[in-house]
């Protein structure tokens, strides 16, 4: 029966808090989920569940006898930290201290990790991946490739280009009405940060997943990812939109998990 449990750990002078859920009497690859921009550990709520999309992917995971950590990036959700000094950078090295926390737990799963990032988490995974070579697999979905495309698109144009060019905190008001405040720092990094070249330099198999649907990553990214990568690989498309139709119930959510799965089994890394 797999349990669940809060942990934290040091990212830098930072505590990350995540939750592990242990797939107990299983050895296989402990699954890292990445949240999203905006997001927590446990992500978005399923309205016919009320848990949150990380929870039911752990949860299922656990079902398909895989232990995961899911953390909360410093300045999000319970880690310490400001979100004002959040940026890609920060969020990378928490996913690379994970993996380092992963590797000290010598009973959760075999000692091998998978990451698997959601939107903003995808850059994160790509980027973590692709400098360390140390993941036994990646898995993408409706991951940010093209930053200075997808993140102007979502909180508008001037608001982003105010963000870049002020050396003060820029507040935004997002889509669904939340507002956050970002340094400058995280702009600059939209602008300069490349994730398909990041990606790049990961040779192990990635599973690499879009929406057709999708309003807030530009159709083809996952295509533009799968070229850049110089391993193994699929893509996988589904009729889905960001959220993976989870307004709707779960049937999409877990053929998708379910495919992640059986892709990276197929690569002898599950």
């Amino acid at each position: 029966m797999a349990v669940e449990k809060i942990v934290s750990f040091k990212s830098g002078a930072h505590t990350i808090v995540g939750t592990v859920r242990d797939a107990k009497g299983h050895k296989n690859s402990t699954f890292l989920l990445l949240h999203g921009f905006g997001g927590t550990r446990n992500e978005l709520a399923i309205p016919s569940l009320g848990m949150g999309i990380f929870e039911y992917v752990a949860a299922r995971l656990a079902d398909l006898g895989h232990s995961s950590l899911r953390i909360d990036f410093h300045g999000w959700g319970d880690s310490d930290g400001s979100i004002e000094e959040s940026s890609y950078s920060t969020q990378i090295d928490d996913c690379l201290a994970a993996m380092d926390f992963i590797a000290t737990q010598p009973d959760l799963g075999n000692g091998e990790v998978i990451l698997l990032g959601w939107s903003q988490g995808g850059l994160v995974a790509a980027a973590a991946a692709g400098r360390t070579n140390r993941p036994s697999g990646v898995a993408l979905w409706a991951a940010v490739g093209e930053p200075k495309v997808s993140f102007p698109g979502l909180v508008g144009k001037n608001a982003y280009l105010y963000g870049l060019n002020s050396p003060e905190p820029t507040t935004l008001t997002l889509p669904w009405g939340a507002s956050v405040t970002l340094g400058q720092r995280f702009f600059l990094e939209v602008s300069g940060f490349d994730p398909l070249t990041e990606l790049s330099q990961y040779a192990g198999p990635a599973f690499i997943a879009e929406g057709t649907v999708d309003d807030v990553i530009p159709h083809g990214t996952a295509k533009k990812f799968a070229a850049a990568h110089r391993g193994e690989h699929i893509v996988w498309e589904a009729a889905m939109d960001h959220a993976f139709n989870t307004s709707s119930g779960v049937e999409t959510l877990s053929r998708l998990i379910d495919a992640t799965v059986s892709y990276l089994k197929r690569h002898n890394k599950v």
